[in-house]
């Protein structure tokens, strides 16, 4: 069993047991027992953990390949438990590991394979010194053995095969991106899939022999990297994605968008999207961390102000005809009827707010909680 910087994993209680110290998440009996009733006690606690641990699969480690200088590994695992594993893009499995002194650690990690390269499986994990489990998984050797949970989690195929896939992610949340491309590829998903990466440092790029191997093979898939402080003389996208993939959209309509990584991206993009026309059920958002974010509001309207795309507006204004008139349809949206005494569909309002703000410059952008959804309970 590989062993390192105080790391215990797939032991037995027994084992367990014998590592424990007194004052650890388990607890310490009250001294003055005797020998067997405090052996007893101790007992007991390990059946109630190791019995409703729910991390009891088995996986071999096959490899550990270095991405980058700057941490980010690739690992490949067999399931050795003999239980059946299929999973589908965007799934992902619960490593738990023991840390002497530390307890328990779990995280959930996304996985980069395809499904069907199951029973193996693949995670791209960054190690960071703040995350004892990252650290864990990169220092594991090829037949060490991890307990792991799953696969679960919210699957990312769309339902129905009508759109154009955009991809948007950050860091290591690129992984089930290039799942989810992968997989539909393989089985001719019938629009264009383009995958936009955000990574801070020019060695932070990695993964892009397989990546170019897709570009190559499938006409209808296209990628690129934008960095966040990229090295002088770069001649790429440069800044976040944010900053770089609005003015590259020509259109957005047709679209489902996927947004992964950075908590603070996916709901600023998101909200941008949504501002522009786009609806909520066309965006598809994983925080990796940074879940709960306030989304700043000037961020937001930059974001918003680098898309050229105007195509959700301008079919807009096509079926209003001659009628159209916008300076009429915001009065008409404050009062909930069209000019003509037609109806104003909630998603008229989306698609009516860019016009608004291109008309009125100087107008501050209404709050999100202004518009009324139609699943939104009322006020």
């Amino acid at each position: 069993m590989h062993k390192s910087r105080g790391l215990i994993e797939g032991q037995t209680r027994e084992e367990a047991r014998a590592g424990l110290k007194p004052g650890n998440f388990q607890g310490t009996p009250p001294r003055g027992r005797s020998h067997a009733a405090e052996q007893a006690a101790m007992n007991a606690i390990d059946d109630h953990w190791f019995g409703h641990s729910r991390f009891k699969r088995r996986a071999r480690v096959v490899s550990v390949t270095l991405l980058t200088s700057t941490g980010t590994f690739r690992i490949r695992f067999e399931v050795v438990d003999g239980e059946p594993f299929e999973f589908v893009p965007g799934q992902f499995v619960g490593i738990e590991a023991q840390f002497e002194g530390r307890g328990f650690r779990r995280s959930p990690y996304c996985i980069l394979s395809a499904p069907e390269e199951a029973p193996f499986f693949d995670l791209m994990v960054r190690a960071i010194p703040e995350g004892p489990l990252s650290l864990y998984l990169a220092d594991l050797q090829p037949g060490d053995e991890v307990l792991f949970r799953g696969p679960t989690g919210r699957p990312m195929e769309p339902r129905f095969a009508d759109r154009e896939l955009v991809l948007m992610a950050t860091g290591t949340g690129v992984a089930p991106l290039i799942c989810l491309a992968r997989h539909l590829l393989a089985n001719e998903y019938p629009h264009p899939i383009s995958l936009w990466w955000g990574v801070r440092l020019f060695e932070d790029i990695c993964l892009t022999d397989e990546l170019d191997v897709l570009d190559s093979t499938y006409e209808s898939f296209s990628y690129d990297i934008t960095l966040s402080q990229p090295p002088e003389g770069w001649t790429g996208l440069s800044g976040r994605l944010g900053d770089s993939v609005p003015p590259l959209l020509q259109t957005l309509g047709g679209k489902r968008f996927y947004l992964v990584g950075n908590g603070a991206m996916l709901e600023e993009m998101g909200m941008a999207l949504s501002d522009l026309g786009v609806v909520q059920q066309y965006i598809h958002k994983e925080p990796y961390f940074d879940a709960i974010h306030e989304p700043d509001r000037d961020v937001v309207a930059r974001i918003r102000e680098r898309f050229v795309a105007n195509d959700l507006f301008s079919a807009y204004a096509a079926r209003r005809g001659s009628a159209f008139d916008i300076d009429r349809d915001i009065e008409a949206a404050r009062t909930g009827k069209a000019g003509n005494g037609d109806p104003l569909a909630v998603s008229d309002l989306f698609e009516l707010l860019p016009a608004f703000l291109s008309h009125h410059p100087d107008q501050e952008s209404p709050a999100p909680t202004h518009v009324k959804r139609p699943w939104n309970r009322p006020d």
